[in-house]
């Protein structure tokens, strides 16, 4: 029997060869079809579809039929063919689609693939160049570049078995994981040991050449001729179980690298070039990709990315986001205003999880970025899952604004978090911020921030977001959260399906929460159900101590601060002192009579009395009873800021006022009246490293004189110096250095503006 059944396959085998017929695709007419699918489709098993030179704007399907498509590579073995013989998604899904149970007679070769974006499955856009699904072909000697997706760039495997012989990976780009190749799912890969693949230079935010993930996944060993280093990390290479827990389970055989690690810091510029070293500002690398995939990361000798000023996109000089941060590798612009990460609409700027961080994320502003549905959720999302302990992150002078997010705009998870100098600005979506703790040896401290004119993001299938900070944590232990100088203002929450709705900071679970000099002001949501369970600080958790002491809380539709504790196991405390909270002890509402809330000395209840106007509405004026009315007794271990929210001194007078900004006295009416009249003033303010100073001339002018000092009086630059300028608005840029080209140091410095007939004096901060 067994006999018979050998002789019928090598009969059947032989019938196929004998009656299997070749497809001629040749877009000059000379063949049977002019595209390469119309060739697929007439085809049976065993036939071969062989595709003449050209460039082929299509995407093709085997469905499921065990045939060749090939080049003229396959009949001349001539590599030329390769780059001559294109499939091009024409961004229009995967370029090649093998999804119907192809088995091993099924060959893909000599093509380059380029061009695709992806099938969509569910929310998400899987396998750019190639999707494998449920399949097992052989792939040969293709080279597919320059395709994107959310998961697999390059190919995505899925339940499949496919062979790769000398196919080469390179500039494909996945939004979420996997920039080469992505595997999941009960999958294997085999890399050819004849015909050697190469994988090099392609992104993703997670496993940039590689991605391993999911469940019923074995040990993977990719051999490949050459890939992007030789001893490649978590940025290039990430295998991760369902916990999003590293594996380590991918072994690499490798015979060259793409690039030498340069153990440097880089420079980055829009205008620079990737065939630049990127060891100086004037050899300037092109893209923030490139310097990343290049540069070491080395906890003993850490390493500073610098970014000049531009704007950094995939329009204007194929910058991909989100990026894959990596550990010991700092990321700073040249100033937060015009180092620009432009999203343009596409998907969120930073998703990096599962790395050994220790690195500061300074001077960048955040713009245009849409993270709803198939794309990742959260603008900027960090997070230490595998819980190495004492790692931190810093995040200093960053803008965030106009962009949309279905849950969070920024999201960290399992880190040390310092945040200083940070603004979210006209933003639609969820929270703006969340911080997560699952870890007790994590703190979190905000200084300088401001959430203003958050809205919500309206959408069919998403549950309704709120814009506050969220804070949870799932130990036992509290965490510290400690929060000076921070503006949450004018939020619109409209949720109504939840028990209870926020609009400025939400506390989940065990958190100490200090708030210090915070105010809190003017933020909206209906409440829940018609039962108007809605507060601006909805304060919640297990064993949790809130202290707000210096803030003001007010203007807040429909209450000011929630107590919630669903059980009287572990108690919350909140302690308010000093602070102005608008209805008193009386509007905190406290349903729960096992949470304690001490309402002690100092408070207030009554109009804080803010301009309303200008740069800074949340100002205290002249006559507000919030001034000198705070208190310098703070918790263990705090310290009041240097300066305020502003800029300006954090204390003047007799002792620091309640809010996030300090009252600097009543100005002398006479000059302020000048000042606003010549429009005299700088922006930004603060600033690091330049700012520019606007002034108004009524009247053509004679003998100008713009001249800056420090605190000392003395002269630090002289910025204009003209015989005569014209009536009009003008402006003069500093770039804060002095007459010897030098950067002054952090501090106060005043700007004189003098002429022939008026002498006008302001104030700027640099903050370093």
């Amino acid at each position: 029997m067994k006999i018979k059944f050998i002789l019928l396959f090598v009969f059947i085998s032989v019938y196929q060869w004998l009656y299997s017929t070749t497809w001629i695709i040749d877009q000059s007419g000379g063949g049977n079809f002019t595209t390469i699918q119309e060739g697929i489709n007439a085809s049976s098993n065993s036939d071969t579809v062989l595709v003449y030179t050209g460039t082929y704007y299509e995407n093709i399907d085997f469905i499921g039929k065990n045939i060749t498509v090939a080049s003229l590579f396959l009949t001349t073995n001539d590599e030329s063919y390769i780059s001559q013989t294109i499939i091009d998604g024409n961004a229009n899904g995967s370029v090649v689609s093998i999804i119907s149970g192809e088995i091993e007679t099924t060959l893909l070769c000599g093509f380059t693939i380029q061009n695709g974006t992806g099938t969509l499955y569910v929310q998400d856009f899987y396998g750019g160049g190639v999707y494998c699904l449920n399949s097992s072909p052989i792939i040969r000697k293709c080279l597919i570049k320059g395709n994107s997706a959310n998961g697999g760039g390059g190919i995505y495997i899925k339940y499949s078995h496919p062979t790769l012989k000398g196919v080469t990976f390179t500039d494909n780009h996945a939004y979420s994981a996997g920039g080469g190749i992505y595997i999941t799912h009960d999958s294997t890969i085999i890399f050819d040991t004849e015909e050697l693949c190469n994988i090099y230079l392609n992104y993703s935010r997670s496993g940039c050449e590689f991605r391993k993930t999911w469940v019923l996944m074995e040990p993977v060993t990719v051999i490949v001729d050459t890939f992007t280093v030789l001893e490649p990390d978590y940025y290039f290479i990430s295998s991760t179980n369902q916990y999003s827990v590293q594996q380590n389970d991918v072994t690499l055989i490798v015979q060259n690298a793409k690039l030498e690690p340069i153990n440097a810091d880089l420079y980055v510029s829009p205008q620079g070039s990737n065939n630049n070293s990127g060891l100086n500002a004037n050899d300037a690398l092109q893209t923030i990709n490139y310097a990343y995939s290049s540069i070491v990361s080395d906890s003993l000798n850490p390493h500073t990315i610098h970014l000049a000023d531009g704007i950094y996109s995939k329009s204007l000089n194929d910058q991909k986001f989100p990026l894959n941060l990596r550990g010991y590798v700092s990321l700073i612009g040249e100033s937060m205003e015009n180092t620009i990460f432009d999203a343009e609409g596409l998907t969120s700027f930073i998703y990096c999880c599962n790395n050994d961080f220790n690195i500061t994320i300074k001077n960048i502003n955040f713009i245009n970025s849409y993270v709803i549905d198939h794309n990742i959720g959260v603008s900027i999302n960090v997070g230490n899952p595998e819980g190495f302990e004492n790692r931190y992150i810093n995040f200093e002078n960053l803008i965030f604004e106009n962009n949309i997010h279905e849950s969070y705009v920024f999201s960290i998870i399992d880190l040390n978090v310092n945040i200083k100098n940070v603004y979210f600005l006209n933003n639609q979506g969820g929270w703006q911020i969340r911080f997560w703790f699952t870890n007790d040896y994590e703190t979190a401290t905000v200084e300088n921030m401001v959430i203003q004119n958050s809205t919500q993001y309206t959408h069919p299938d998403i549950f309704s977001a709120t814009p506050v900070f969220l804070f949870g944590a799932t130990d036992d232990d509290p965490y510290q959260v400690t929060m000076k100088n921070v503006l949450i203002a004018d939020n619109v929450d409209n949720t109504t399906d939840w028990t209870m709705s926020c609009s400025a900071i939400s506390v989940s679970f065990s958190i100490n929460l200090d708030l210090i000099n915070c105010t809190i002001g003017n933020n909206y949501t209906p409440g829940s159900g018609g039962q108007e369970q809605g507060a601006a600080l909805l304060a919640g958790g297990v064993g949790s101590t809130f202290n707000i002491i210096n803030s003001i809380f007010y203007g807040n539709v429909t209450d000011q601060i929630y107590l919630v504790n669903d059980g009287p196991e572990e108690p919350l405390t909140m302690n308010i002192y000093n602070s102005l909270i608008e209805g008193g002890e009386s509007n905190i509402l406290n349903p729960s009579n096992w949470n304690t809330l001490n309402w002690l000395e100092g408070n207030l209840d009554t109009d804080p009395l803010w301009t309303g106007t200008g740069e800074y509405p949340y100002m205290l004026s002249d006559d507000s009873p919030c001034i000198d009315a705070g208190t310098l007794e703070l918790p263990p271990g705090i310290e009041l800021p240097e300066y305020d929210l502003a800029g300006n001194p954090r204390i003047f007078g007799e002792t620091v006022d309640m809010g996030a900004y300090e009252w600097q006295g009543a100005p002398v009416i006479n000059e302020e009246l000048k000042i606003r009249d010549y429009e005299l003033k700088n922006y930004p303010n603060p600033f690091n490293p330049s700012t520019r100073i606007y002034f108004y001339l009524h009247e053509d002018t004679s003998d100008i004189e713009l001249i800056v000092y420090n605190a000392k009086g003395q002269k630090v630059r002289t910025l204009l110096d003209d015989k005569f300028m014209e009536k009009g608005n003008h402006s003069v840029y500093w770039n804060g250095k002095n007459d010897s080209d030098q950067q002054v140091s952090s501090g106060v410095y005043f700007y004189q503006l003098k002429t022939d007939v008026i002498m006008l004096k302001s104030k700027a901060l640099l903050l370093k």
